[in-house]
C-alpha cells in the first residue's frame, strides 16, 4: 500500500493497522513512510503534512515540528521526539521564530519554535542531496523562516531539498544552572539545549527526508555567523555522529565556553531579575537574597519568568543581539576538550569541509557600533585589523589545526570578496558602500543561496544595482555551482569552473579561493598566506607610527564582536 499516494485520514490509517495486528507501524508506533511522489502532501513518520508550490518550480512544506514543544516542565530540557498527529496537517505557512528580545521593537517569537521548513524541486527526481542551513544572529537573534534564508533557489536550480530549521536562541537554548540543570539525563544537564535542538532536528531529517525525495546517506550542514558556531560544534559532537557527511562554515568564530562561565552568567542573570523584581536594591543585597534561596525556589522562580521576562534583565550588544554566552563544554553533547579536538585530531565528525570568512567582516559591527564615522582614518583602520583577525579565528586557526591531522577530510578555504575596495580605491557598491561597508559581514549569503535580488537590510540597505548585476550574477551562479557540487560528492570543482584546491599546509601552497567579481566579470584568484593573532599585532607595527599605532593596539584589546581580539 502506497500511503504517500492517497489522501487519508489518520483514523482510517489507524483502523487498518488495528485490524492488520499493526503492519502500518513501526516499533516506535509511528506511521510508515511515505514515499517521494511530487506531490504536495507527504507521509512523514509522524502524520501527513500538506505543502504548497513556490517559486523557482518548488514545492515548499512550512512550520513541520520536529520535537516536542520545549514548554512548561520541558523548558531547559533536552528535546523529545514529536507527537504523532492525525489527519493531513498544514504546512503552507511558518511556525513561530523562537523566543527573542529585539530592542526597540520588543519580545517576539515562542518557547515553541522547535519547527523546520524545506524546499525541493517540483519534479519526480529522488535521492537528492539535503543542504541544512542554520541562521545567523549569534545564537541569541534570528529565525530559519526569515526571507534572507528562502531556498527557492538553492532547491530549484541546484537541485537539493533544502532545509531551515528554528531551534532555541540565547538564554532558552544554552543555559546551566545547578538548581535547574543538576539533575535529569547528561542531556539535559548539559545546558546545549540548542545544541540539541539541532541534532533532534537532523535525526528527524535523517529519518523522514526520504519521503520528501531528499538522500539520508547525503546531508550537508551549513551555517553563517552564529549558525557557524553551531556547525562548528556539531563537527565535534559525538551525539551528531552519522547524521551529516559536509559542512559548511560561513563566518564565523570558534567560539566556546566552560561550564562554569555559562553557570556564572546565570548567577548574574538571577541577581538582575531580583533587583528588578524589587526584592534587592543592589548587586550586594541581591547576592545575600541568591544565596538565601534553595534550589527549589530558584528552580520555581526562573521557571516563573516568563521568555521576555528573562530577556530584559541580558545586556545587549551591537544594537540587537543578546550578551549571553552560547555552547559549553559539557562532555556530553560537546567534548570537554572544546576546540583543541580539533589540533589533536579527535573530532567525532570528519567530513569534508568549507571554510570561509569575508574581506571586511568588521565593518557593519563598526556601523552598529558607531564610535566612528564611517570613512574616518579609524574607522577603516579598526575594520581592517578587527577583520584580520576575525579571519584568524573564522578561518585560519581552524583550518589550520585541522589540517595539520593525516585524519583530515579536505578542507576547502575561501576569502569572499564582492564590494570591498580594489586597489585603486574603487568598489561595485554604490555611493559609498564600499569604504562604509565593503565585503561586509552577511554579504555572502545572497551568493549562496541564489538570490537574484537585493535582499532589503535594515542593515546593509540596498546594495544590489544594475551597473554591478552582470558580475554580481555570474559570482552568484559560481557560488550556486561550487556548494552544489561539494553537496553532492564533497568536492566543489566541476566542468569550466575555476579550480578550487583544498588547503594545503605546505608554505606557500595554495591555501584558499578569492570569490569577487568586478561590475561585469568574475575576479576569480587564489591566496596562499595565513593570518595569526601575531601576524596582525605585527602588521599594525609595520604599517603605523606612534603615538597611532598603541591606541589601534589598546581599541583591538577592548571587546570586540564576539570577544575578538581577547
Amino acid at each position: 500500500m502506497n500511503i504517500s499516494k492517497r489522501i487519508i485520514s489518520f483514523d482510517f490509517f489507524t483502523a487498518i493497522a488495528f485490524i492488520a495486528g499493526g503492519c502500518l507501524m513501526g516499533q516506535s508506533g509511528n506511521l510508515q513512510l511515505g514515499s517521494w511522489d511530487n506531490r504536495a502532501i507527504v507521509n512523514t513518520v509522524y502524520g501527513s503534512i500538506r505543502g504548497v508550490s513556490d517559486k523557482e518550480s518548488t514545492w515548499c512544506w512550512r512550520g513541520i515540528p520536529y520535537a516536542t514543544p520545549p514548554v512548561g516542565a520541558l523548558r531547559w530540557k533536552a528535546p523529545l521526539d514529536p507527537a504523532p498527529w492525525s489527519g493531513v496537517r498544514n504546512a503552507r505557512k511558518f511556525a513561530s521564530p523562537a523566543s527573542q528580545l529585539i530592542p526597540r521593537l520588543g519580545p517576539i517569537g515562542s518557547e515553541d519554535c522547535l519547527h523546520l521548513n524545506i524546499w525541493r524541486p517540483r519534479n519526480t527526481e529522488t535521492r537528492l542531496p539535503v543542504y541544512v542551513f542554520i541562521h545567523g544572529g549569534g545564537n541569541s537573534i534570528g529565525t530559519g523562516n526569515s526571507r534572507d534564508y528562502y531556498g527557492q533557489a538553492v532547491a530549484g536550480e541546484s537541485k537539493m531539498v533544502y532545509v531551515t530549521v528554528n531551534f532555541r536562541l540565547g538564554v532558552m537554548g544554552w543555559f546551566r544552572h545547578p538548581a535547574i540543570t543538576g539533575s535529569g539525563t547528561l542531556e539535559d544537564q548539559s545546558g546545549n539545549f540548542g545544541t540539541l535542538d539541532l541534532i533532534k532536528a537532523l535525526q528527524w531529517i535523517h529519518k523522514n527526508i526520504e519521503a520528501f525525495g531528499g538522500d539520508p546517506g547525503n546531508i550537508t550542514i551549513a551555517g553563517e555567523s552564529g549558525g557557524t558556531f553551531d556547525v562548528l560544534s556539531l563537527l565535534t559532537s559525538p551525539l551528531a555522529k552519522g547524521l551529516f557527511h559536509r559542512a559548511v562554515c560561513e563566518s564565523g568564530i570558534n567560539m566556546i565556553y566552560s561550564t562554569k562561565q555559562g553557570e556564572d552568567q546565570t548567577v548574574k542573570l538571577l541577581k538582575n531579575l531580583l533587583i528588578a523584581d524589587r526584592r534587592a536594591t543592589d548587586d550586594l543585597t541581591a547576592d545575600k537574597v541568591y544565596k538565601g534561596m534553595s534550589d527549589k525556589e530558584i528552580d520555581t522562580y526562573l521557571r516563573s519568568k516568563s521568555p521576555a521576562e528573562i530577556m530584559k534583565r541580558i545586556p545587549v550588544i551591537f544594537g540587537v543581539m543578546a550578551e549571553w554566552r552560547s555552547i559549553y563544554k559539557d562532555g556530553t553533547v560537546l567534548p570537554a576538550k572544546g576546540y583543541s579536538v580539533f589540533s589533536d585530531g579527535s573530532w567525532a565528525n570528519k567530513v569534508p569541509l568549507i571554510i570561509g570568512v569575508n574581506k571586511n567582516e568588521a565593518t557593519l559591527f563598526n556601523l552598529l557600533l558607531k564610535k566612528n564615522a564611517p570613512g574616518s582614518r579609524e574607522y577603516e583602520l579598526l575594520s581592517r585589523y578587527q577583520s584580520l583577525l576575525w579571519r584568524v579565528c573564522g578561518m585560519d586557526s581552524i583550518t589550520i589545526a585541522m589540517t595539520s591531522n593525516p585524519v583530515a577530510p579536505p578542507v576547502y578555504a575561501y576569502r569572499f570578496e564582492w564590494g570591498s575596495m580594489d586597489g585603486s580605491g574603487q568598489s561595485v557598491l554604490p555611493k559609498n558602500m564600499g569604504s562604509k561597508l565593503g565585503a561586509n559581514h552577511y554579504a555572502e549569503v545572497p551568493f549562496f543561496l541564489g538570490m537574484r535580488r537585493n535582499q532589503l537590510s535594515l542593515l546593509t540597505g540596498r546594495t544590489f544595482t544594475l551597473k554591478n548585476k552582470a558580475g554580481r550574477e555570474k559570482l552568484t551562479r559560481l557560488s550556486l555551482s561550487y556548494l552544489a557540487n561539494f553537496a553532492r560528492n564533497g568536492n566543489p570543482n566541476g566542468d569550466l569552473l575555476p579550480r578550487w584546491d583544498p588547503w594545503n599546509a605546505s608554505p606557500g601552497a595554495h591555501k584558499y579561493i578569492i570569490l569577487d567579481a568586478g561590475f561585469k566579470e568574475l575576479r576569480i584568484a587564489h591566496g596562499t598566506d595565513t593570518q595569526s593573532v601575531e601576524n596582525v599585532i605585527s602588521l599594525i607595527k609595520t604599517e603605523l607610527k606612534e603615538p597611532e599605532q598603541s591606541e589601534i593596539i589598546k581599541k583591538l584589546g577592548a571587546p570586540l564582536p564576539f570577544g575578538l581580539g581577547r
